[in-house]
């Protein structure tokens, strides 16, 4: 209900704040609230019901004349927007989708970022054991790390489908009722400090993550088991901001990319290059440290090809938006 009540307010967010439009208002709250009681009773979702309710109760044009206030309500000439016209329901389940998949992805990423950790752990055991069942633990942590990159990738494979249904959002013109884009400039705006406050975190726990290996290094150096766990905290900590990263990242993106701003949409032309390229890049780097780890056997250092990776593909990135705005320049 409290989706609909803010979306009643921004459909009466112009008109003067007169006893006529205040007393429209109640009465039409009352109205959308009956329908929605109805709606629910028939065993209909709360998605399904709020959908319903703002498709049929969502046009203050139309309903003026009947809630007395059409004085009030100024009536332009009709213009119909160039594009596809986006309903209020599709808007809403976009950002319901967006904030699931972004969940989804964040701890496939996490999977990816750990699933080091328990062959880092054993490598650490089995050199304190002198190499009792060396090859054992080693089968144990590689099959570890398969299963949960596995997990990932399936989790990856399903979001990207999921998300594939709206990406005419993002290849075609769209517009929005003036009520539907309030209320994603007003989600926007709620959920502005806890993006602000996710991406902190994230940069302090990423600053932070070499504080255990830094300590533990220093006071326990000699012991290799101490030395991997405190790499396996390293890697949690950084799979945990990632994960901040993910979700806030694409839920704001998902606001962006619904209120059609210029920065979002130049980041996706920009980013069309630094994609192809990812989608080779990752994987090489894959091969790259499992051939190292299988061949050396040193799977306690061979985890640095990842962060390593991670920043040169960070001035990849730049370079490709820099090649994509020199083209759209000419």
């Amino acid at each position: 209900m409290d989706i609909i009540k803010n979306y009643l307010e921004t459909m009466f967010m112009n008109l003067p704040n007169s006893k006529e439009v205040e007393r429209a208002k109640e009465e039409l709250l009352s109205m959308m609230e009956d329908k929605y009681n109805e709606l629910k009773a028939e065993g209909r979702t709360e998605n399904e019901a709020i959908g319903v309710v703002i498709s049929e109760f969502g046009n203050l044009d139309e309903l003026a004349a009947e809630l007395g206030i059409d004085r009030f309500v100024k009536r332009k000439e009709e213009v119909v927007p160039d594009g596809r016209y986006i309903k209020f329901k599709e808007v809403k389940d976009f950002i319901h989708t967006t904030v699931q998949c972004s969940r989804q992805i964040g701890a496939g990423v996490m999977l990816c970022i750990c699933s080091p950790i328990v062959l880092i752990l054993l490598s650490g055991i089995t050199e304190e054991a002198g190499g009792v069942g060396e090859n054992i633990l080693s089968a144990i942590g590689v099959v570890t790390l398969l299963i949960m990159v596995a997990i990932a990738v399936g989790i990856f494979i399903y979001s990207g489908m999921r998300m594939e249904n709206y990406n005419y959002l993002k290849k075609e013109k769209f517009y929005l009722e003036n009520s539907t884009q309030e209320f994603v400039k007003g989600e926007k705006e709620k959920f502005q400090m806890r993006f602000t406050q996710s991406i902190c975190t994230g940069v302090i726990l990423c600053v932070l993550s070499v504080v255990p290996v830094i300590f533990i290094g220093s006071l326990f150096g000699e012991y290799e088991i101490f030395t991997a766990a405190s790499v396996g905290i390293l890697l949690s900590m950084v799979s945990a901001a990632v994960l901040l990263f993910i979700t806030a990242g694409m839920r704001m993106d998902a606001y962006k990319l619904l209120l059609q701003e210029n920065e979002y949409m130049e980041w996706e032309k920009e980013s069309k290059l630094a994609g192809a390229v990812a989608g080779v890049y990752w994987p090489l780097i894959v091969c790259i440290y499992l051939v190292w780890s299988f061949s050396t056997g040193n799977w306690g250092i061979t985890w640095m090809v990842f962060p390593i990776a991670g920043i040169i593909f960070g001035a990849i990135a730049q370079l490709c938006n820099i090649i994509e705005k020199s083209k759209n320049e000419k």
